[in-house]
């Protein structure tokens, strides 16, 4: 029973202390393809502020495609 015990609270603490495997907040983006949208998931682009430049990296988001 207590070893029982022991082995429920140590794989919740497991649990509990990993992270999520999935993140919710990915970054995407719709590409057209063939007269169809298409999510693709990107990099988020460095941006100097909010109302600054872009810089492009490979598979960013605010690269063109």
């Amino acid at each position: 029973m207590k070893a029982s015990m022991i082995i429920a609270f140590l794989s919740a603490v497991v649990v509990m202390a990993s992270p999520a495997a999935v993140s919710l907040n990915r970054s995407t983006r719709e590409v057209i393809v063939d007269d169809a949208v298409e999510i693709q998931s990107c990099v988020e682009c460095p941006c100097s502020g909010f109302d600054g430049s872009c810089q492009c990296v490979s598979n960013g988001c605010c690269c063109p495609r």
